[in-house]
Parts: C-alpha cells; structure tokens; sequence
C-alpha cells in the first residue's frame, strides 16, 4: 500500500504561507536586506510551496490515494503547485506586478471553483474552510498588486497565517497525529 503523501504537500503549503504571512506582517523584517528576503520567500515558494505540492499531485493521480478524491485533490495540489513555482519565480527574477495580478484573479476563479466542491463533497472542515481564506486572499492580492497600498500587503499575511494555522488541521492527521 502506498504511502499517502499528503503530508508532505501539507507541510510545503504550512512552511511557504508562514514565512510569506509572517513577512508581509513585518514580523522579523526591520533591518533585512529587502532584495535578499525577497530572493529568499522565492526560494521557499518554489521548493516547499512548489514542488512538494507538485510532488503530493502527482502521487494523487498515479496512486489514487485519496480514493473517490484523488483527481480532486491531485488536482487542488497540482495548481497550487504551479501557483508557488511561479510565485517564486517572480520573487527571484521580477516582472510585471499587475500581470500577477491578472494571474491572481484567474487563480481565484479557480480557487472558487475548488471551494465549491469541497463544500458540495462534504469537506468542510478544514480544507473547504482552508479554500475559503484562499478565496479571499486571492481576492485581496489583486489590488495589492495593482496599487500597492500596505493594508492589503497586511490583510493578504493575516490571511497566509490563518491559512496556515488551518492547515495544521490537514497535516496532522496525514501525519496520523
């Protein structure tokens, strides 16, 4: 029997909305080399928020680990995957800020999408409550995006902290805790 990896997409997604929250919080952040922390959150979202996640996706499909909700979790797990890497590659080498934003709103269309089934499948707590913060910090990173203006940079870390401690509820029993 296969191993259930979901843990460790869990963790990824735990590890990379914590430094980003925390960060754009301004917690630990006085004093930092802004281009390093920046370089830095890229590397995060790639290795933990990417490919663990892409990892946890494609062991869904190949295994059907979930049973009846693999291709529906393989599928959440292998966007969000993708979502990190070019995340972290926009950290890393820059771009265009309101075309992540307009990357933003199609995540977020998509987002919905998963929030839907998740309540239509009965996965309420915690992932559908989980999709639900998803939903509005996708939501609020496209004006954060488009203007700038420091409380939607808040809002969005309140809302990658609260992500993350729902998260926990995910990971723990995957962990068999």
């Amino acid at each position: 029997m296969p191993v259930n990896p979901e843990a460790i997409g869990v963790f990824g997604l735990f590890a990379t909305v914590m430094c980003f929250g925390l960060e754009q919080l301004g917690v630990g952040v006085e004093g930092a080399d802004h281009e390093k922390m920046t370089r830095s959150l890229g590397y995060i979202a790639i290795f933990f928020g990417g490919f663990t996640q892409l990892f946890t996706s494609v062991c869904m499909y190949l295994f059907t680990i979930a049973g009846d909700n693999s291709i529906y979790l393989g599928t959440i797990f292998g966007f969000f995957g993708m979502f990190w890497v070019l995340v972290g590659f926009f950290f890393i080498k820059g771009g265009d800020k309101k075309v992540m934003a307009h990357f933003f709103l199609c995540g977020l269309i998509l987002a919905l999408a998963f929030t839907y089934m998740a309540f239509q499948k009965g996965l309420v707590w915690p992932l559908g409550i989980d999709l639900v913060v998803i939903d509005i910090l996708l939501f609020v990173l496209i004006p954060g995006w488009y203007t700038g203006k420091p409380i939607f940079t808040k809002i969005a870390g309140l809302c990658n902290v609260i992500i993350g401690l729902i998260s926990l509820f995910l990971l723990f029993p995957a962990l068999g805790i």
